[in-house]
Formats: structure tokens, C-alpha cells, sequence
């Protein structure tokens, strides 16, 4: 701790860029050189807010940073340390650094790494060769690749923040390259057998989970894309569907994961016919509960039903992540895409034995997202475009998760030539 002057002024402020700023405070002259001092600047994060919102909190921000400098409460970064600068950053972040709580808590649990590898050293003893050092022994205790490359990712964030703020002169981890984690082998569908899962889809009889499992076959659409999907985005003239929106776990509609997943993507024929029949469909369910359907309906509906004191009322209402996967999972064990270790029931419809179980193994939502991508590439379809249909970030992601596939149409492509020239000598 160090005790200050008291501070001169308002602050100045500087915008970093949308949404970010740094400011700090005139400390006064400095009774033994005469010159003015300034306090360490401090970055507040506030994307995506509304500019009246980012103005409030950075107001806020600047009113608590110039009482914590008059009463003498601020740390020097000598004394501040890594695993203490880490929970600072993050909990300044709570407020507008992110879009999903689901991305905080993530935060977190990187922060919670931090501070356990890094405990009591301090910000301005950090070096390239002790991160070293601490990787190694986070590998020996178990640390998977994949959680220290997050963890690597995050605490370089952090330490460029404390360079930002005049704390410290340089990043140590900006030396220090860890290769990208290699993605876990995935499997997806082969192209027989995702037709099957096509005939057995088309024999269920039409409905919301139906039609978003279809959606998910078809489209290559993440899981909380097609949930938040709604009829305003079907485009039946263009045969496009357009991505805009995700319904997330915490049961929120929220941007898509990234700016490349938003995106408008072209729909089949057929698909086009299921969907228009699908509408059809859901506006007479709905109107037998004397509700409308327009744009702004989820294509992938749940009805919830209401009681209160002025009577019975019911509401349309986008699905539940976790009940779509109860009745994916139903669905791949009545059709023989996955099975149950344990079963708690046993049931007969339509002449056909159907079980329910816990401890399931089998498909998953996601594998139909591969499935598409990697029967498009097998067909021969660029990378460029498989990356712009998924909604990946960058062609790398593509090129990192498919790369099995591509390696097998670069056989193919090798053979084809091989064959074409032999030809053109033979001839």
C-alpha cells in the first residue's frame, strides 16, 4: 500500500475503442521534483452497451477509482499480485464484458486456474521462464492441453491489461507459444447412415423437436441457433434461412457465437416443403390454444400453459436445450442411433417396442453439424464455403476440425490426377 496526494481535477479519459477506456487521475506536483504526477491507468470494458450505459458506468468507475486514490487505498503494482490482479480484472468485467453469463462463469473458472498456479507472485516479478515452469508442473498434475492453452489464453489478457495500465513494462507471456489444442476426433454420420436418420425423421410425425432435429441435419446449425430460429428468418421464396440470434442454456436469446455466425444460408427443396407443412401444422396447435403465429414465433415452439388468479392462459415459448436433447435421445434409441445402459421403462406404440433409460451413449445433437460438413467436403465442397454454412470464425477452425476429411478428398484428388494423365499418355 502507498499513500497518494490527493487527486487534482476530474480525470482524463481515453477511448481505447468501442466500448473500452482508460483513465486516470492528476496526482498533483510532486513536492520533490516539481513535476505532475499521474495514478496508474485503469480500463474499464463496456461493449455492446448502449453509449448512455457505457457513460454511467464509466462515470461510476472513475468516482470509486478517485476515492480509493484520496483515501490512500491503492495497491503499487510492486506489491500487487498476479493471482490478486487476475480476480480484480475479471470482477471489473462482471458488468458489460460479456455478452452471456455462461461466457463469465468460464472466465472464472480460467481465473480460478490462475490463481491457483500463480498464488502469491508478484505482477512485476512474473517471467517468460517461470509460466514456463508452472505449465510443466500443471501438465504433470493432469492438466489437459486443451485447459492450459484457455488458461495461457486468459492470463495473456490479463497481463496485457496490466501493461495497458502502466503496472508493468512488458507481457511475459508474449514469448511463450502454446500450439492450439487439436480438437477430439468427431463422429459423424456416414452418408448411408445419415439417410437413414432422414427416413426415420420423415416417418415422425410432424412436430417441434422434429422439425428442429431436421433443421440441425440440414442446415449444419449449432444446437442453440435453431432454437432461437424464428419464422421471420425463413426466407420460402429465396429458399434461405438467416442466423441472428442463439437461445442459450440460461434460457436467453442472445447474439450468435461469433460475427461470422451470423449469416444467411441456402435451404433444399425439400426442406423448404417440410418446413411449410411444419407451419401449417404449428398454426393450428396454436390456435387451438387461441394463440397467433407471425415472425416472431420460434419455428421450434413449446406451448406453456399458465395459471394465475384472473384464470388459464398459455404462451408460446422457445425450447428447452435440455428437453430437445431428452427427445433426441428418445428418438436415436427408438431408431437404433443410440441406446440406454440402464432401463426404467418399457412401452408399446404402433406395434413397436420403445424403452426410456438413463446412461445414454450415441448420437448427439452437434454430430448432425458435422455430419453435414464433413459429407459437403467429401462431396467436394471448398473449405471457403463449408466455413461461411457452419459459421466458423476463420477457415482455420474449419481446416482444424475437418481435417480428416479434407485429407481424404487431397487422396482422391492426387488419384484422379494420377488416372487423368495416364489416360492423356495412353491416348
Amino acid at each position: 500500500m502507498s499513500t497518494r496526494p490527493r487527486v487534482v481535477g476530474n480525470g482524463s479519459v481515453y477511448q481505447v475503442k468501442e466500448g473500452v477506456f482508460q483513465y486516470r487521475f492528476n496526482l498533483g506536483k510532486d513536492p520533490k521534483t516539481g513535476k505532475y504526477a499521474y495514478s496508474s491507468k485503469r480500463t474499464l470494458h463496456c461493449e455492446g452497451l448502449s453509449r448512455r450505459t457505457q457513460q454511467a458506468m464509466l462515470r461510476k468507475a472513475m468516482e470509486e477509482y478517485k476515492e480509493e486514490l484520496n483515501s490512500g487505498i491503492v495497491h503499487d503494482s510492486g506489491n500487487l499480485t498476479v493471482a490478486k490482479y487476475a480476480e480484480n480484472f475479471h470482477s471489473l468485467r462482471e458488468e458489460g464484458g460479456f455478452k452471456s453469463p455462461l461466457a463469465y462463469a468460464r472466465e472464472g473458472n480460467y481465473i480460478s486456474h490462475i490463481q491457483e498456479m500463480f498464488g502469491h507472485i508478484q505482477l512485476t516479478d512474473l517471467h517468460p521462464d517461470d509460466i514456463r515452469h508452472i505449465y510443466a508442473n500443471a501438465r504433470k498434475r493432469g492438466m489437459s492441453e486443451a485447459e492450459l492453452h484457455g488458461t495461457h489464453v486468459k492470463l495473456r489478457q490479463i497481463l496485457q491489461d496490466a501493461v495497458d495500465n502502466e503496472l508493468i513494462l512488458r507481457n511475459p507471456c508474449t514469448p511463450i507459444k502454446l500450439p492450439k489444442p487439436t480438437y477430439r476426433e468427431r463422429t459423424p454420420l456416414t452418408a448411408d447412415e445419415a439417410s437413414r436418420f432422414l427416413s426415420c425423421l420423415m416417418d415422425e410425425p410432424l412436430s417441434a423437436k422434429a422439425t428442429g432435429t431436421m433443421l440441425l441435419l440440414q442446415c449444419g446449425l449449432r444446437r442453440g441457433e435453431m432454437l432461437g430460429l424464428t419464422w421471420g428468418d425463413i426466407d420460402f421464396g429465396q429458399r434461405t434461412l438467416s442466423v441472428s440470434k442463439q437461445f442459450t442454456n440460461d434460457k436467453t436469446l442472445r447474439p450468435p457465437k461469433s460475427k461470422m455466425s451470423r449469416r444467411t444460408i441456402a435451404i433444399n427443396d425439400s426442406l423448404a416443403r417440410y418446413l411449410g407443412k411444419w407451419k401449417l401444422e404449428q398454426r393450428a396447435q396454436l390456435n387451438r390454444y387461441t394463440l397467433d403465429q407471425d415472425d416472431k414465433t420460434p419455428i421450434v415452439n413449446g406451448i406453456k400453459v399458465v395459471t394465475t388468479e384472473d384464470g388459464t392462459y398459455a404462451t408460446v415459448v422457445n425450447v428447452d436445450g435440455h428437453n430437445f436433447d431428452r427427445w433426441f435421445r428418445d428418438f436415436c434409441v427408438d431408431n437404433g442411433f443410440g441406446s440406454y445402459s440402464n432401463i426404467t421403462r418399457r412401452f408399446q406404440r404402433s406395434g413397436k417396442e420403445h424403452v426410456r433409460g438413463t446412461g445414454y451413449s450415441g448420437l448427439v445433437p452437434h454430430a448432425l453439424r458435422h455430419t453435414q460438413a464433413t459429407l459437403l467436403i467429401g462431396e467436394g465442397a471448398d473449405v471457403k464455403t463449408v466455413q461461411a454454412r457452419l459459421g466458423h470464425a476463420s477457415p482455420s477452425t474449419t481446416l482444424s476440425i475437418y481435417s480428416h476429411a479434407i485429407e481424404a478428398n487431397d487422396r482422391k484428388a492426387a488419384d484422379a490426377f494420377g488416372e487423368l494423365i495416364s489416360q492423356e499418355s495412353n491416348s
